[in-house]
């Protein structure tokens, strides 16, 4: 860059700074964030601590992060109350500046984001109002600068939230995948592979003994044809569960139709389900769907469950869901929550809904979700 150039620029940017005894109410406001910074972010995390905030519960940014974004923040409203904001960045850039800034993207709703933000504006407006003289100040222009101050912490806070969340439920999607790939996997080797080499084992014996032993080839060969029935029975559930639109059908037909082809026979199972589905959005009800059978798988393969309930409640405001099995039970802590619950948790996290486990060595496991759909 010339000299001239940087002179140039240095004397638009004092142009644009008046004397303390001139400056502007908002070039004060931009002051006193400056400042009192410290104690503004000290004001916001008591805030957040007063209101139980997820930003605090070691998901995600850890405190300190989440404190540094704070501060960064304030010195961006301060440069936009002084004019000399940035220009809109392009999506890509916003991307990768705001996973250098902010670290780990959000593993919580972005609406946790926005409360935090309002906190963050509190905070900060409490401490320049307290902190100016406003008596000769015009109250429009007061009311002016509050909301200003608002709506540069909610843009930035809107904007990092979102793209903080959209890449992790981009990262959510790329690990769901894989683990559906790999359970599909599970699937047809237990359910399909074994079936299949009796069915060849057996057609070979058949061939083997038709000449010598012709009443033990006929056995053979029916075991072979009972083995590829179980084949084609077992085909057909494993598509009937893969079909992600059986949902959109009815859920209470869905998990009807689930539980006869995952449970095993000697399984005693019990559906209730009350309340109209309508209620439900589509996306609300093809989740729940998959946290359900989640759960219900979960009880086949581990809990060696005699008996499974499965229970469904909706209303206009919120649909309740449980599975509950009578089998061992298990600690219940975060070292033993393996793929399958944490998919559930997430699931109904990110449907702002919430998720309990209740489980004991010897006394079964219930899993209840409740997902609000209130408008």
């Amino acid at each position: 860059m010339e000299a001239g150039e940087t002179r140039g620029m240095r004397e638009a940017e004092r142009e644009r700074t008046p004397p303390p005894g001139q400056e502007s109410l908002r070039h004060r406001a931009a002051r006193v964030l400056e400042e009192h910074a410290e104690e503004i972010v000290e004001d916001y995390e008591r805030r957040l601590e007063r209101a139980q905030s997820l930003l605090l519960s070691g998901e995600g940014a850890s405190r300190d992060e989440l404190l540094e974004q704070a501060r960064r923040l304030l010195r961006l409203v301060a440069e936009a109350l002084r004019g000399r904001e940035r220009p809109e960045l392009r999506v890509g850039e916003e991307i990768s500046r705001n996973q250098e800034a902010a670290g780990e993207p959000l593993s919580h709703p972005p609406d946790e984001s926005f409360r935090a933000g309002l906190e963050l504006s509190k905070a900060a407006l409490e401490r320049v109002l307290g902190e100016l003289d406003l008596s000769g100040e015009p109250p429009g222009e007061v009311l002016r600068l509050s909301l200003r101050v608002q709506e540069a912490i909610m843009d930035h806070t809107a904007r990092e939230a979102m793209v903080s969340h959209v890449d992790y439920l981009l990262a959510k999607l790329t690990e769901v995948q894989a683990e559906e790939r790999r359970r599909l996997s599970r699937e047809l080797h237990d359910r399909l592979a074994h079936s299949m080499a009796l069915v060849a084992q057996s057609l070979e014996l058949h061939e083997a003994l038709a000449s010598s032993d012709p009443e033990t080839a006929r056995q053979k060969l029916q075991r072979a044809a009972e083995a590829a029935r179980r084949s084609v029975e077992a085909a057909r559930n494993l598509a009937r569960e893969l079909r992600g639109s059986e949902a959109s059908q009815g859920l209470e037909l869905a998990l009807q139709n689930l539980l006869e082809a995952t449970v095993p026979a000697g399984v005693r199972t019990e559906i209730s389900f009350s309340g109209d589905e309508e209620h439900m959005p589509d996306h609300v009800r093809d989740q729940l769907y998959m946290i359900l059978r989640e759960g219900i798988r979960n009880a086949v393969a581990h809990s060696e469950t005699k008996a499974l309930v499965l229970e469904v409640a909706v209303n206009p405001e919120e649909v309740r869901a449980a599975v509950t099995d009578h089998g061992k039970g298990f600690e219940a802590s975060s070292e033993h929550e393996g793929v399958g619950l944490s998919s559930m948790r997430e699931r109904t996290q990110l449907l702002r809904g919430d998720f309990r486990l209740r489980t004991s060595p010897g006394e079964g496991t219930r899993v209840e979700v409740r997902i609000p759909l209130g408008r």
